[in-house]
């Protein structure tokens, strides 16, 4: 089994704080599949980790967990530029009118073509790109949280 798995920020906070998601991650990789993130991601991530008490613990543990997962850091470009203004101008879920940055991840995620977007989001897990970006050719990522990818991926014998 291979695939691509694009990880939130809120999963980075989860794979620190709780050894079993970090294992998930571990045996997805042990079965093939690799691991992107993007930069806005990875920014958010030290932003929300700088005011907590345990902020050295916390980036520790992520370097840790980029380093485990071989992580990848996708990058800007016209492709992602262009799916990002498509999903904040067409987007027309109430949910997610001020949640630009997720929408800008989702954005990076569907440019880059990765089929798996984990995260705990409720809002983002229920999101649906707008018909004008399947018209574009974006597909929309399988949105999933960590117990998902362990009932899908890992709970099957193969």
């Amino acid at each position: 089994m291979t695939g691509r798995v694009f990880i939130d920020t809120c999963i980075f906070f989860d794979a620190i704080s709780d050894h079993a998601v970090g294992q998930v991650l571990q045996h997805l990789k042990n079965i093939e599949f690799s691991f992107c993130t993007s930069l806005p991601v990875l920014g958010e991530f030290v932003s929300e980790t700088a005011a907590l008490p345990d902020k050295e613990d916390k980036i520790r543990g992520f370097f840790n967990l980029v380093d485990t997962l071989d992580l990848v850091a996708l990058v800007p470009d016209s492709r992602v530029s262009y799916a990002c203004y498509l999903l904040c101008k067409y987007n027309e879920d109430e949910r997610m009118r001020a949640e630009h940055t997720d929408l800008v991840h989702l954005g990076y995620a569907m440019a880059y073509q990765v089929p798996v977007f984990l995260t705990t989001d409720r809002h983002l897990s229920h999101f649906r790109i707008p018909a004008k970006l399947m018209e574009k050719g974006y597909q929309q990522p399988w949105m999933m949280d960590v117990a998902g990818v362990k009932r899908e991926y890992l709970g099957k014998r193969r």
